[in-house]
């Protein structure tokens, strides 16, 4: 079913109400008709906001160009991410893949530095040079 009110596709077809909205399908009062044509009104006031938000083809390949910036790109790709991730001022969608993408970089060190680290235990222990002697020996088979 397609709600009149807010346009959006229910795939229960035996639903009385919409799930995004809560317009009736088996609309029978006049109460409910002028509830939901407040309804109306504040979602078009939505849809008109979020057309003034929408961001733009150049403005997102700026921001991900950002860390290719010689020698400042690097530093100032996190400042960015994180002052579009917390101010008010950024549409919404910019500030998700702002938020997402400082949640892949901090998994991104933690994983570098549990390597780093396995690597130095490896190396400072000896197994390093053992493991290198193997995989020589191993090439000299192929």
């Amino acid at each position: 079913m397609i709600c009149k009110m807010c346009g959006r596709n229910t795939e229960n077809e035996n639903a009385n109400f919409c799930e995004y909205c809560g317009n009736s399908f088996r609309e029978n009062g006049s109460a409910i008709t002028e509830y939901n044509s407040g309804i109306n009104q504040t979602n078009q006031e939505v849809q008109e906001q979020d057309k003034e938000k929408t961001i733009s083809f150049g403005n997102w390949l700026l921001s991900m160009l950002v860390p290719f910036i010689p020698f400042v790109g690097i530093f100032a790709y996190p400042v960015l991410l994180l002052v579009w991730a917390f101010s008010n001022d950024t549409p919404p969608s910019k500030k998700n893949w702002a938020r997402a993408s400082l949640v892949v970089i901090l998994i991104s060190i933690v994983l570098l530095v549990i390597f780093l680290a396995s690597t130095m235990n490896m190396i400072m222990s000896g197994e390093f040079s053992e493991y290198m002697r193997e995989f020589y020996n191993m090439d000299q088979f192929y």
